[in-house]
């Protein structure tokens, strides 16, 4: 999860995080599990991004407001919970402690009686 005040400000640390991976090394890690170069060369471009950035996970990235909103689609899918990770773990689990926990508490997919 890249989340930022702005979209653009999330936009570009994603895509830092991207150009600042060893792209060489995902590819060796996607033919070992059997994903390689051929006809479909944009989804496995897709897919070493998304391993650069977070394990080949689903991407969150946006304002806390898109954030849940994506985490809403999630969750209308019937999924009931998700992996968060982060690029700075201390800053940003206090950002998301602040600034997106309670649009989650506000929308429902968080109980407002726990805290965390």
């Amino acid at each position: 999860m890249v989340c930022r005040d702005t979209e653009r400000e999330a936009r570009e640390d994603y895509h830092r995080i991207i150009n600042m991976g060893d792209l060489e090394a995902v590819n060796n890690l996607l033919k070992v599990l059997g994903i390689e170069c051929g006809s479909h060369d944009e989804t496995i471009r897709n897919a070493a991004q998304r391993f650069i950035a977070g394990w080949g996970g689903y991407p969150l990235i946006g304002t806390p407001e898109q954030i849940v909103d994506e985490c809403l689609k999630i969750s209308a899918t019937g999924v009931d919970g998700v992996i968060l990770g982060f690029l700075d773990y201390y800053e940003e689990l206090e950002f998301f402690d602040r600034c997106v926990m309670p649009l989650l508490k506000q929308a429902g997919l968080r109980d407002t009686r726990a805290s965390y």
